[in-house]
């Protein structure tokens, strides 16, 4: 987990395993500190979320793959009316998604301020 801290005047951002903190790197402002433990945060999300898709492609790639085109299926026999009131709810959805984990991720990175 990465976190923005301000350690005796200096901004630093860390890396933490819940028993270990070690700095990686200070900053020069507060707000420099913020955006790169949020940036090093979501991209260690980001590739554990890879990581999980591989692991699962590898050990049931036939499910995954059943899936895929079951949900491409649905959406070729769609008209283009159905097609726009789904595709629009999946889009607010994933912004939905996105926002929670955003709000979250930035919580996380400044916990400990």
């Amino acid at each position: 987990m990465y976190k923005s801290v301000i350690n005796q005047g200096k901004f630093l951002v860390v890396i933490t395993d819940g028993v270990f903190d070690t700095p990686i790197i200070e900053l020069p402002t507060e707000e420099l500190a913020d955006r790169v433990a949020y940036e090093l945060q979501t991209a260690r999300d980001e590739g554990e979320s890879w990581g999980v898709v591989q692991i699962l492609n590898e050990l049931d790639g036939e499910k995954v793959k059943n899936e895929t085109r079951e949900a491409l299926q649905k959406l070729r026999s769609m008209n283009k009316e159905e097609k726009e009131v789904y595709l629009e709810k999946i889009r607010r959805r994933h912004e939905k998604i996105q926002k929670v984990q955003r709000a979250r991720r930035w919580k996380s990175v400044l916990s400990w301020k």
